[in-house]
C-alpha cells in the first residue's frame, strides 16, 4: 500500500498508475473511477491501456447548485465514443439523506457508514460509494473483484481493489485491499 504525503489532485496520476495496474492484473479488468468535473476521466483515458473497461462515476445533477451538471459534457461524449461508461447517479451513501439532515438535523445510518470509512480517508469513502452505484446500474458485477478510485475534494488519492454490491445488500460489498490513500499523519 502506498501512502500519500497529503490528500488532493496532485496524487491523481499516481493513483491512476497504481490502480491500472492492479485492474490489469483481475479477471474483470475493469477500473471505476469518480470524476465530478471530467479531468480526472481525462487523465485516466489518456493512460488507460486496451483492453481495461473504465466507468466513470459523477456526481449527480443538482449537486452543487439546481439543474446543474457538472461533468464536461465533452468528457462524456469522448468516454462513450471509445466504448467507456459514464454513470451520472444519486450518491449511494447519502441519498435523500442529506435533505433529511439539512431540514431536520442529527445524522442517518447511511451518513454514519460514509463517515466511518472517511476514517480511512475521503476517497476510500468515495471509492466504495462509486463501486454500489456502478453495481446499481449493472456496470459492473457484484461477483468480481474491480479497482475503484475516488478522492478528497479534486482528484484522486486513493484506489481499492472491491467486490461490490449492490445498495440494497450494501454489507456484502468487500474491500480486498487498499492500494494507495493519503496519510493520516
Amino acid at each position: 500500500m502506498i501512502l500519500f504525503e497529503k490528500e488532493g489532485e496532485m496524487n491523481t496520476e499516481k493513483t491512476l498508475r497504481i490502480a491500472i495496474e492492479k485492474a490489469c492484473q483481475l479477471p474483470s479488468k475493469t477500473l471505476v473511477i469518480a470524476s465530478t468535473r471530467g479531468v480526472s476521466a481525462l487523465k485516466a483515458l489518456e493512460l488507460l491501456p486496451e483492453g481495461l473497461k473504465l466507468v466513470v462515476v459523477t456526481h449527480h445533477a443538482g449537486f452543487s447548485e439546481p439543474d446543474t451538471q457538472e461533468f464536461d459534457e465533452k468528457v462524456r461524449e469522448l468516454l462513450l465514443k471509445r466504448g467507456h461508461h459514464v454513470l451520472t447517479a444519486t450518491h449511494a451513501l447519502s441519498a435523500g439523506e442529506r435533505c433529511l439532515r439539512k431540514r431536520f438535523g442529527g445524522i442517518y445510518p447511511l451518513e454514519i457508514i460514509a463517515n466511518t470509512l472517511r476514517m480511512f480517508s475521503e476517497g476510500v469513502k468515495v471509492a466504495v460509494e462509486i463501486s454500489i452505484m456502478a453495481a446499481d446500474a449493472g456496470l459492473v458485477r457484484t461477483s468480481e473483484w474491480v479497482v475503484a478510485c475516488g478522492g478528497s475534494g479534486q482528484g484522486l488519492d486513493s484506489a481499492i481493489v472491491v467486490r461490490p454490491a449492490n445498495s440494497s445488500n450494501l454489507f456484502d460489498l468487500k474491500v480486498g485491499e487498499i492500494l494507495c490513500m493519503p496519510s493520516a499523519y
